[in-house]
C-alpha cells in the first residue's frame, strides 16, 4: 500500500514540475506591444557625422564617423559599407575610423515593438585615408608625411626592360625578362631615375647626368583589369617608356602595377586595355619596367 502512495505522488510531482507557470502579463506586454517607430521617426532619432575636418598637417580627419542613436529603447545594429564589404556593429553611440577612401553607406536596422525598422541610408565620402600605396610608391609614413619621396631605378638584372607578351604577370611575375621578346639594355635609356613625392604627388624624371627630364604628377588606383594589382597614372613618362611599342598618351594610357612592395615595383604597360575574350595572351605585347629604390 505505501509503494503504491509513493507511486502516486511521485506521478503528480512529475506532472506538476514539467507544467511550467505561464507569466500571462508578459504574454499581454508581448502581444499588445503597440506600434512600431515609423521609418521617419527612426531617422530622427540617428546622426551620421564626420566631425574632424580634413587638414594637411593632421592624421585625423574625415575617415573618423560618428554613430548616434538617441533613442536606445529601439536596439539594432548598425550596417556599415566597408572596404572590405559590409561591417555590423552594436552601439547607441560610438566613432568608427574608416580604412579607406571611398564612398561609403550606412543604415540602421532596429526592433521596435517587435517588429524590425529599417532606416533610410546615409551616405558619407571618405577622402582623408592615408593608403598603402601612398606608402610603397614615396615612402611617406603617414599622411603628415609632406617631405617625403622615393626615387626609383632601373633593377641591375638583364630584362629588368623589355617588350614582351601581354599577361606575362599571369606567369611568371615578378620574374624578369620572361617571355621577352625585345629586352634592352637599361643603361642605354637617357632617363635613368624618377622620384615620386607624396606633397602633391609630385613626380620627376632625371637623366643619367642628373638633369631634370620630364616633370609631371602620378596617382594610382586599385582596379584589377587582367587581373593584376592596380593601376599607375601619370602625366609624364615613366622612366623606360620610350623603348614601348606601344605611345604613351598620358593618364589615357596608364600603367598596370603587376607587383609591387617597398622593394620592388613591376610596371606593365599594355599593347590593349580590353584584351578580346576570345584572344591568346601571345597575341598581344606589352612593355615590362622592373624599378627598385635607390640608395641616397
Amino acid at each position: 500500500m505505501k509503494t503504491i502512495i509513493r507511486i502516486f505522488l511521485l506521478g503528480i510531482l512529475f506532472t506538476y514540475g514539467c507544467d511550467p507557470i505561464e507569466d500571462m502579463a508578459l504574454r499581454e506586454q508581448f502581444e499588445n506591444a503597440g506600434a512600431p517607430i515609423s521609418q521617419a521617426e527612426l531617422d530622427a532619432a540617428l546622426s551620421v557625422t564626420q566631425p574632424i575636418p580634413n587638414t594637411d598637417d593632421k592624421v585625423e580627419g574625415d575617415q573618423y564617423v560618428v554613430l548616434k542613436n538617441s533613442r536606445p529603447d529601439v536596439g539594432g545594429v548598425w550596417h556599415l559599407g566597408w572596404s572590405t564589404g559590409e561591417k555590423i556593429v552594436a552601439s547607441d553611440d560610438i566613432t568608427v575610423i574608416y580604412d579607406a577612401n571611398g564612398e561609403y553607406e550606412i543604415y540602421y536596422t532596429g526592433i521596435s515593438a517587435n517588429q524590425v525598422v529599417t532606416s533610410k541610408k546615409f551616405n558619407i565620402s571618405v577622402t582623408n585615408c592615408f593608403d598603402e600605396y601612398d606608402r610603397l610608391l614615396s615612402g611617406a609614413k603617414d599622411k603628415a608625411d609632406k617631405t617625403a619621396k622615393k626615387t626609383w631605378t632601373f633593377l641591375q638584372v638583364t630584362g629588368a626592360l623589355y617588350n614582351g607578351m601581354y599577361g606575362n604577370w599571369k606567369y611568371y611575375d615578378p620574374v624578369p625578362g620572361q617571355n621577352s621578346w625585345g629586352t634592352v639594355n637599361t643603361a642605354t635609356i637617357p632617363e635613368q631615375t624618377m622620384v615620386f613625392e607624396f606633397n602633391a604627388h609630385k613626380m620627376t624624371t632625371y637623366l643619367g647626368s642628373g638633369a631634370v627630364s620630364k616633370e609631371g604628377t602620378w596617382a594610382y588606383t586599385h582596379n584589377k583589369p587582367e587581373g593584376v594589382t592596380g593601376e599607375l597614372i601619370t602625366t609624364a613618362p615613366v622612366i623606360g617608356t620610350n623603348i614601348s611599342w606601344s605611345v604613351w598618351k598620358g593618364a589615357s594610357t596608364p600603367y598596370w602595377i603587376t607587383y609591387i612592395s617597398e622593394d620592388l615595383l613591376v610596371l606593365c604597360f599594355p599593347q590593349t586595355y580590353s584584351k578580346p575574350a576570345d584572344a591568346a595572351d601571345w597575341d598581344f605585347y606589352g612593355t615590362y619596367f622592373y624599378l627598385v629604390p635607390k640608395e641616397e
